[in-house]
Order: structure tokens, then sequence, then C-alpha cells
């Protein structure tokens, strides 16, 4: 799932940009969510598979670019990377660790490219 910071920032609560500084103007990820063939999902799955950021050390930072918290106050977003894994990640251990998780999450970012395909249809 996918934010975009200016619709996010423009609600009632606002926001508040990470203490790393502003984010990009791009689309931002909000999650990898697991989901059942009816459409609901699974959720906090392994309360004993805790988020343990030195896992993705490598990825850090890769997640302060395309998975930035916009929730105030201001943090350095992984507290919002915890709350990911531990209600969404965890139920996609069987196949992903948590490294392959976020890794997972910036590849699809990646490879969707939806700013530039906005960006291309509305020249069209």
């Amino acid at each position: 799932m996918k934010q975009w910071p200016g619709s996010y920032c423009d609600t009632s609560s606002g926001c508040c940009y990470p203490t790393y500084g502003k984010p990009p103007s791009d689309f931002g990820i909000h999650g990898l969510w697991p989901n059942y063939n009816n459409g609901s999902y699974p959720a906090n799955c392994d309360p004993n598979n805790p988020f343990a950021i030195s896992q993705i050390q490598d990825l850090v930072s890769s997640l302060r670019t395309n998975w930035p918290s916009l929730s105030c106050p201001s943090s350095d977003s992984s507290s919002f990377w915890q709350h990911e894994w531990d209600k969404h990640g965890t139920c996609s251990e069987t196949v992903l660790n948590q490294h392959g998780y976020f890794q997972a999450a910036l590849n699809l970012k990646s490879k969707t490219g939806l700013l530039s395909c906005l960006k291309s249809a509305g020249n069209q």
C-alpha cells in the first residue's frame, strides 16, 4: 500500500516530517500486507518474532526515503516500521524473514513507479 505525503499531511491530524528531513515528493510505502483470497488479512501473527532494526540495517537509508513516517510527533520512522512488521510482516514470515519483508516492499515500490506512470498518463 502506498501513501501520498500531500494528502496525508492535508488531513485534520496534519503530519510531521521525520527527524532526518522532509521525504521526497513521491508516493511512500505505507505497508506490505499479506491477504487472504477473500480480501481479508491476518494480523499480529507472531508476537515471538519482534522487530529488530539490526536485521535491516543495510536497508535503513532506502527505507527512510521510501517508507517514511509522517505521524506526529516526528520520529526516525523505526516505530512505524516496527508496527508494520509486528502487525503484517510476522504474517508473511513463512515466506519472508524480516529482511525479506522490507526488501520485498522496497522492490515492489521500485517496480511500480507509480509517480512516473501518473506523470506519463497526464502527458497524453
